[in-house]
C-alpha cells in the first residue's frame, strides 16, 4: 500500500485529488527518465544509510558515557567499602604525627608494628569520615593507590614514593 492509498483510506485525500497526484507522478517520471529516478532513489538510500550510521554512532557514544558513569559510581562504592573496612589504628604507645591538608597536625596512637608498617610504606592513612573530621584508618598501600586515583581528598598520609599519581 503506497502513501496515496493510505491518505485516501484516512480520508485525507479525495478520489479526484488521488487521480491528479497519480497523473502528476506519471508525468514527472516520464520527464525525468529512468536513470534520473534511479539516481534519486540511490541518493535517498544513501541519505537514509548516513542517518542510520549517525544515529548508531550517537547511540554508541551515549552508551559508552552511561557505562563510564556506571563504572565511576561502582568505583566510588568500592572505595567507600575499602575505607569502611580499613583497619582502625592503635591503640598503642607510638604517637605518629602527620600534617593534614588543612594545616592541622593530627596524630595516631599506633602499635609498634603499625608504626613500622606506616614508616615502611606498607600502610597509608586515609580519612574515614567526611572532610574536616579526624577519623582515620590504616589502608594497605595498594588499596591506598586506588583511593588516591578515585578520591584523592580521602588519602591523608602516604610515605614519599608510595603513591605515584
Amino acid at each position: 500500500m503506497n502513501m496515496r492509498d493510505q491518505l485516501k483510506k484516512a480520508k485525507l485525500l479525495s478520489d479526484k485529488q488521488a487521480k491528479q497526484l497519480a497523473h502528476k507522478q506519471r508525468v514527472e517520471r516520464k520527464e525525468k527518465g529512468r536513470e534520473q529516478i534511479e539516481e534519486e532513489q540511490q541518493s535517498r538510500k544513501m541519505e537514509v544509510a548516513e542517518m542510520r550510521a549517525q544515529t548508531a554512532a550517537e547511540t554508541r557514544r551515549d552508551q559508552q558515557e552511561i557505562e563510564k558513569q556506571r563504572k565511576q559510581r561502582e568505583e566510588q562504592v568500592a572505595i567507600d567499602v575499602l575505607i569502611a573496612d580499613a583497619k582502625k589504628p592503635g591503640p598503642g604507645p607510638v604517637k605518629f604525627y602527620f600534617a593534614a591538608r588543612d594545616g592541622s597536625l593530627p596524630w595516631l596512637d599506633l602499635s609498634p608494628r603499625e608504626a613500622q608498617e606506616v614508616g615502611a610504606g606498607q600502610l597509608c592513612v586515609v580519612r574515614g569520615g567526611p572532610v574536616g573530621t579526624h577519623v582515620y584508618r590504616l589502608l594497605p598501600a595498594d588499596s591506598a593507590r586506588r583511593v588516591a586515583q578515585s578520591r584523592p581528598d580521602a588519602l591523608v598520609y602516604a610515605p614519599k614514593g608510595v603513591i605515584n599519581s
